[in-house]
């Protein structure tokens, strides 16, 4: 396996020596501040290429890196097939078998003026052209965790006890799947918001649980934490009818904290009518 050290000077040769890379530039991780650089971080590359149909059509490009276990073409959708004879961004996504990933993007160089928007962390690696439009960012400012508005608070509120009652339904139809989704998506992305800006209170919103917050348990106490995990559901209806009272109930707890420190209005009469609702349902269909 190649080491970090030795993967990243081959990515810098070869767009030193390649005359159509005309800039490169790294982003993710590896560039952004408190984030886990380890042996699963992936290298996040952005060449600025004069003519981007030369790499776009070169399907064995990604080789030069290393052996491929799998790779990606998000930007050749079947639902948005893309234009190779256009100039548009590509990506490819690459794992390779020693462990290494590069997620690998081309820009052409007509499109360099789009640059001046891009605000993420972002180091420059080579600009053989001194592109103006490339700067340096080094703050992570644009993943902290944004504090809501009051309306943005409410609806998220009111969806999760909403769909709370698809995941009840799913669960006395013994709709599985159905009520599975209702639990761990519909339900569980209102929660996660939730939970999120509760970690942003605490932080004075300076802070960014990563994508998928997977840096999550950087800000709860040992006891939250497992709070958190036992709200997730095992495979069996009984399990799934104790999670989501569980769930429901963590997420009052938090609903009322964020109310509380952002000034915010919250009906909990509401929130108990919902809840005996869900009550009955589970009486009415489990209880012997």
């Amino acid at each position: 396996m190649k080491t970090y050290d030795e993967m990243y000077e081959l990515i810098i040769k070869t767009a030193t020596e390649d005359d159509r890379i005309r800039a490169a530039t790294m982003e993710g991780s590896a560039v952004t501040p408190g984030a886990v650089r380890d042996g699963f971080s992936d290298f996040d590359i952005t060449f600025f290429v004069s003519d981007i149909r030369e790499f776009t059509a070169d399907k064995n490009y990604m080789r030069k890196f290393g052996d491929i276990l799998i790779m990606q073409t998000p930007d050749d959708w079947y639902m948005e097939p893309y234009d190779y004879n256009g100039k548009k961004r590509f990506a490819y996504l690459t794992q390779y078998k020693d462990g290494n990933r590069i997620d690998l993007t081309f820009i052409d160089v007509s499109e360099i003026g789009k640059q001046t928007d891009f605000n993420e962390p972002r180091t420059i690696l080579i600009n053989k052209d001194g592109f103006t439009e490339l700067k340096e960012i080094t703050s992570g400012d644009i993943f902290f965790i944004q504090k809501p508005s009051e309306f943005e608070f409410y609806n998220t509120v009111n969806e999760f006890r909403w769909v709370s009652n698809y995941a009840t339904k799913g669960l006395c139809r013994h709709q599985f799947y159905y009520a599975k989704y209702s639990m761990e998506h519909l339900m569980m992305n209102m929660f996660m918001k939730m939970i999120n800006w509760k970690v942003g209170i605490d932080n004075d919103f300076k802070v960014t649980t990563g994508s998928f917050s997977k840096y999550l348990g950087k800000y709860l106490t040992e006891d939250q934490m497992k709070r958190f995990e036992g709200a997730f559901a095992g495979g069996t209806y009984e399990d799934m009818w104790d999670k989501v009272f569980l769930m429901y109930d963590y997420f009052e707890d938090l609903s009322i904290y964020v109310a509380d420190k952002l000034g915010f209005s919250l009906d909990l009469e509401e929130s108990s009518n919902v809840r005996e609702f869900m009550k009955k349902r589970y009486a009415d269909n489990c209880e012997k």
